[in-house]
This record gives C-alpha cells, sequence and structure tokens, in this order.
C-alpha cells in the first residue's frame, strides 16, 4: 500500500513549519464560533456597536504510538459539527511531519504543539491527546498554562505519576517496552501490517480489537518510509526523564483536566491514573469508558465524544452564561482539593449525581463513559 498521508475526509489538509519542523495537520470546523458566523440579518445600528464575538479556542488532537492524525477520524467530525474548530497534528517523527535525527523529549514535542498552535493564528488551544499524545499535553500545560485552556489525557497518566509507581517494572506492556528498545526488530515489525496489527490489538480490549485494527495497513505503510519507525521509536525507546522534563512536570497542573482511561487498558493500569490527583491542583475529572483498552478514539469513538463535548462546552461558555447557570454540584466541591465532577452516565443518555459513597453500578454496556470521583 503507497503511503499517502492526506487521506480525504470532511477535513483540509496543510504543512506548516514551526520552530524550524514541517508539521502536518488536518483541519475541519469553522474558524469561528456557530454564533459568531455570517448572519444573512443585516446589523442593527444596536448590534452593530456591541463588540464582536471572539472565536473559540482551538481543539488540538494529538495521536499517540504507533499512530498519526488517522486515528481522530472518528472524532474530529462530530466536534466540527458541534461548532469547534479542530486541528489533528502529526507529532514530530510520525505520519506527515517531518523526522528530524533528535528532539524527542517531552519538552521539545510541547515546544512544537505550542508553535504549531501559534502559527495556525491562535492563542489559547485545549489539547486532547492520546498515549505519548496525552504525555506532551502533560508537560505543554505546565510550560504554556496561559495557551492551554484545557487538558484531556487519553489513556495517558501523569508522566511523573507513571514513574512512581512501585514494582513498575512488573506491569503488563514491560516486555513490549523491551522489545522496542532492541535493535532493527522493532522497525522491521513497524513496517509491516501483522506486526502492527499485533500490536495494537494487544493494547486494545479483547471485544474491540477489531476496531482498533482497522487503521493497521495504513499506520504499517505510513512506518515504511524512509527514517519512519526510528523516529516514532524514539520518544517509546526513553524511559527516564531528562533533568528539563521533570522540573516542567514537578509543578503541579493549574489547567482544567479531564481524565480519560480505558477499562481494560493494559498499557496504563487504573493506579497510575489516581496518581493524578497528586499533580493537578486545578479542576479534575476522571472518566473511564467501560469495554475498552488502551484507544478509546478507536474502540468507542462515540462514547469518547459524548465525554469530551461537555468538558468542551464548560471550557468555551462565556462568563456572564457560566454565572448565570444554576450550580447542581454541592458545596462541598468547593473546598481545597481539585474540583472533581461525579455522576454516572446510563447508556440510555441520561445523567445522574452520585452520593457522596461511591456504589458500583451494574449494567453498563461497551463503550459507557462513568466518572469516578
Amino acid at each position: 500500500m503507497q503511503a499517502t498521508v492526506t487521506r480525504p475526509g470532511p477535513w483540509i489538509h496543510r504543512h506548516i513549519t514551526a520552530g524550524g519542523t514541517r508539521f502536518h495537520v488536518a483541519l475541519a470546523g469553522p474558524e469561528a464560533p456557530l454564533d459568531t458566523l455570517q448572519d444573512p440579518t443585516p446589523p442593527t445600528p444596536a448590534t452593530a456597536a456591541e463588540p464582536a464575538a471572539q472565536a473559540g479556542p482551538l481543539v488540538l488532537l494529538l495521536h499517540g504510538f504507533p499512530e498519526c492524525w488517522w486515528t481522530w477520524r472518528h472524532i474530529i467530525p462530530p466536534l466540527a459539527d458541534a461548532g469547534y474548530r479542530v486541528a489533528a497534528l502529526d507529532l514530530r517523527g510520525f505520519g506527515g511531519s517531518d523526522r528530524p535525527p533528535s528532539g524527542y523529549d517531552l519538552v521539545t514535542l510541547a515546544r512544537d504543539v505550542a508553535a504549531v498552535v501559534r502559527a495556525l493564528g491562535r492563542d489559547h488551544a485545549v489539547v486532547v491527546g492520546a498515549g505519548i499524545g496525552g504525555q506532551v499535553g502533560w508537560t505543554l500545560a505546565n510550560l504554556e498554562p496561559e495557551l492551554t485552556v484545557g487538558l484531556v489525557p487519553i489513556g495517558a497518566p501523569h508522566p511523573l505519576a507513571i514513574r512512581s509507581l512501585p514494582m513498575r517494572s512488573l506491569m503488563g506492556s514491560t516486555v513490549q517496552h523491551l522489545f522496542f528498545k532492541a535493535p532493527l526488530l522493532p522497525e522491521r515489525s513497524l513496517r509491516t501490517t501483522a506486526g502492527v496489527e499485533r500490536l495494537l490489538s494487544s493494547w486494545a480490549a479483547p471485544a474491540t480489537r477489531p476496531l482498533a485494527t482497522e487503521g493497521a495497513e495504513y499506520y504499517a505503510a505510513l512506518m515504511s518510509r524512509p527514517g519512519a519507525a526510528r523516529s516514532a521509536l524514539e520518544s517509546t525507546r526513553r524511559s527516564t526523564l531528562t533533568r528539563a522534563e521533570t522540573t516542567a512536570l514537578n509543578r503541579p497542573t493549574t489547567v482544567p483536566v479531564l481524565s480519560v482511561q480505558g477499562e481494560f487498558d493494559p498499557v496504563q493500569p487504573a493506579r497510575a491514573h489516581a496518581r493524578d490527583t497528586h499533580h493537578v491542583d486545578g479542576p479534575l475529572q476522571q472518566v473511564t469508558i467501560r469495554g475498552v483498552g488502551h484507544f478509546p478514539q478507536e474502540e468507542a469513538p462515540e462514547a469518547l465524544v459524548d465525554v469530551l463535548l461537555p468538558f468542551l462546552a464548560r471550557l468555551t461558555t462565556p462568563p456572564r452564561q457560566m454565572e448565570e447557570a444554576p450550580s447542581s454540584a454541592p458545596s462541598r466541591h468547593t473546598a481545597r482539593r481539585p474540583w472533581r465532577a461525579s455522576f454516572i452516565r446510563r447508556p440510555g443518555g441520561t445523567t445522574r449525581r452520585r452520593s457522596g459513597r461511591r456504589t458500583r453500578s451494574g449494567g453498563r454496556g461497551r463503550g459507557t463513559p462513568s466518572s469516578r470521583a
């Protein structure tokens, strides 16, 4: 299969040079919010005197390993239809972006993302990152808190939370990470559809493996280009953080965070996600999507969109509307600890608040999101 980065769809493709590196990005959605788009009704003197509404923040999608922008193909259209400007970026070394020989640490990757946001003419962005993209998002939120309006790490606990786990070397994905460090063999595997399919399948939930492996042939074709597999493996092969990374990540994150994990994620255990509370000083919501593994955007895209849209709405609602909207959260959520929404989303679409004590909720279907406090 010939590697064609610019696959057609309800998006446009652009190549942007930022910080001396060329990046590929797929763009969709209006440049301005729906309520600021052209109105055929001529403005009255009263409305003409009102200040024009500013465009909302960009929703920036960052993929994980071994994927590229294509992993967001089911997420881009519904977000764009909801009125958001969406950009799915290929990180350095992946997809249609440049593959330089160095610069695969989290700080450099975060600087790349910030440069791309500004190259797109934006000052703010909500960062949605899966896997390594989520780790880049955590780093960006600390390095550029003014630029990062909100953060949604998917299958990506805080990098320091992962490394603080006792007996981390016995985690289920350790053997694979040791394999990635071997010379030549991982590159050869990633250049074949069978190799990428095995990897995606091993990180997905048993029932959703066919969905997670749909893009295996495409990812393998992109990895087959000269130097692509080696560049993609650079960030995965790094097991320790540099001093610059540790310094950036040691500061608590202050931006609103929606942390998403798959129920059967074999790569990042739930106990790592639980430690996110030690690294967040701002609002934190933790959601588990039932019946999926490491790739919710591929295994249960509709469930992920159902989780994303309310979070984005809270971030982009004008302050006056936020003040006027009745608050359903009990006053105890205004304590010193980071706010965490506590609700159970039922398959039928209704939502109820949880009581103070956690209870088990049965009958959740595959791909049903739930929050935990």
